[in-house]
């Protein structure tokens, strides 16, 4: 992955992604501190070249339709030296409803919106089954709970499908404080999915999907990045809209 790849990954991860899942209509980005937050040295040209261009407010709307988002990204420039490049060029991106393509349908079967309570019964209504219902639409694929053979012990998934490799697990967490116990049984649920992979000696498409505590999935994303790898994380909202967090 190129500089100007990695600086767009990084603000759409760090910036575009919790402010669109927060409902806000903007975010602000200031090139110095994506400069700074990558840790990168003498970069600022490629960093503003990589978040003023064209490229970047497609790359940013394809990855918000992979999270479940049919959003439009815009750009406006709030501040800008003479030159165009610097630390203190500040950048706007606006965010709104896309037009739904033909033939475009929710990933949500209308069966399951059927479902839906008021916003305080909701959190309780999103059971493993449902997840998986609503996982299994998202992902075009039919996911199923099961046990599989690690090392000679049965370990068992919620989210499987043996034919294409896709392993995962469904937690739903209501604590809202410093949830270092759930983040604990994430990790663990991870562990034991990289497991799997060693013992059957293949790649697996290794995913965790949340409900409850959102901001529990969002400190993981962030938090352990580096070392989460090719692990996907989704979250499904009150409304059963799935979100992609990583």
């Amino acid at each position: 992955m190129g500089l100007s790849d990695s600086v767009r990954e990084f603000v759409f991860r760090e910036y575009i992604l919790p402010a669109v899942g927060q409902g806000k209509d903007s975010v602000v980005v200031r090139t110095g501190d994506i400069h700074r937050e990558m840790g990168l040295k003498s970069r600022m040209p490629a960093v503003v070249s990589a978040l003023k261009s064209r490229k970047a407010l497609e790359y940013f709307e394809r990855e918000l339709r992979k999270a479940g988002y049919h959003i439009s990204v815009e750009i406006k420039t709030l501040k800008s030296p003479p030159s165009g490049y610097g630390a203190n060029v500040l950048y706007e991106y606006v965010f709104s409803p896309a037009k739904t393509p033909p033939g475009l349908t929710s990933h949500i079967p209308s069966d399951i919106s059927l479902r839906k309570g008021n916003s305080d019964s909701q959190h309780s209504e999103i059971t493993e089954d449902l997840a998986r219902e609503l996982m299994s639409n998202f992902l075009n694929v039919k996911l199923y709970k099961a046990k599989l053979d690690i090392n000679g012990k049965l370990k068992e998934f919620d989210l499987v499908n043996e034919e294409n490799r896709i392993v995962g697990d469904f937690k739903h967490f209501r604590y809202t404080g410093q949830a270092m116990a759930e983040l604990s049984n994430i990790i663990e649920c991870i562990w034991v999915m990289e497991k799997l992979e060693k013992y059957t000696q293949s790649k697996w498409r290794k995913i965790i999907v949340g409900a409850g505590n959102k901001k529990t999935f969002q400190t993981l994303a962030r938090r352990y990045n580096p070392w989460l790898e090719d692990v996907e994380i989704y979250f499904i909202e009150n409304n059963l809209t799935v979100v992609r967090l990583r």
